[in-house]
């Protein structure tokens, strides 16, 4: 497989964390395992979609679709030669072309045509077209501008937690001046998760930088706020279906995902230049 990553232009930051592009040939290849990180993504399949195992039987993916909050491991195969345009979005941001209702969405493969008629339309033209993701990123701007919500507090609240997942829902709500009650309305609404689950999501995400620094499980679990090292297992378990040396031992595209995404220096870091 050929992954490519490509930051967004200045005026879709506040939507997207980044462009990718993923290449597979089509060969053979064990499953992929995806682990939920709190970001929704819009998937274009120029080629053949992915199979996702669900209820125990390979299906194949829609070829332009919202990939949902998830709260579990997902299982992703190839199911022949695959060219696939992403859109990683901001924890809130699909909210922004979809409107505040991901909490509808989480736990699905929904397609565009479904949710606008219209950006898939721009969508498809899009991945069809010699140089698709000028193209893509223009679609995003026009669905945007019909849409135009943003949610201010719950930006604030998602940019607090990914400075301190530890951080108390009830506390951060208060401090935002919104009933704690209301702020969970809100926050499911734009995100697709409830905060305290969002919150514990990113602090296991924390874990695959730290224990490269580290070394050592043990201290890995203390300094990403867990209790202890059994405490780690069970979200690890929770959120990827495996513990963490079993993770990174046997998966080996998912553990260099994760050095990747979380800004460890590797050799398989082939993310792009430019912006769209």
């Amino acid at each position: 497989m050929r992954y490519q990553e490509i930051p967004p232009a200045a005026d879709l930051r506040h939507l997207v964390d980044s462009f990718w592009i993923l290449e597979s040939g089509g060969a053979a290849s064990a499953p992929q395992r995806v682990v939920p990180d709190g970001h929704p993504e819009l998937i274009l399949n120029s080629r053949c979609p992915f199979e996702a195992l669900q209820s125990g039987a390979w299906r194949r993916q829609p070829r332009l679709f919202l990939a949902g909050q998830i709260e579990g491991p997902l299982l992703l195969r190839p199911a022949a030669s695959a060219r696939v345009f992403g859109i990683r979005f901001h924890p809130y941001g699909a909210a922004g072309l979809f409107g505040p209702r991901m909490h509808e969405l989480a736990g699905k493969f929904a397609p565009v045509g479904d949710l606008s008629p219209e950006l898939a339309r721009d969508l498809t033209d899009a991945i069809e077209n010699p140089s698709p993701l000028p193209r893509i990123a223009s679609a995003l701007r026009h669905a945007h501008n019909r849409v135009r919500v943003r949610d201010s507090a719950v930006e604030e609240a998602v940019r607090r937690v990914f400075l301190s997942p530890e951080v108390d829902v009830a506390c951060l709500a208060r401090s935002l001046a919104i009933s704690p009650r209301h702020f969970e309305r809100r926050f499911r609404a734009a995100v697709g998760l409830p905060p305290k689950l969002f919150s514990r999501m990113q602090r296991f995400l924390r874990v695959f930088r730290a224990v490269e620094r580290s070394g050592s499980w043990v201290d890995t679990a203390i300094a990403c706020g867990y209790y202890d090292q059994a405490h780690l297992i069970r979200d690890c378990k929770r959120f990827s279906g495996e513990t963490p040396a079993a993770l990174l031992a046997v998966d080996a595209d998912l553990a260099r995902y994760f050095l990747q995404r979380f800004g460890v220096s590797h050799p398989y870091n082939t993310a792009g230049r430019g912006a769209v």
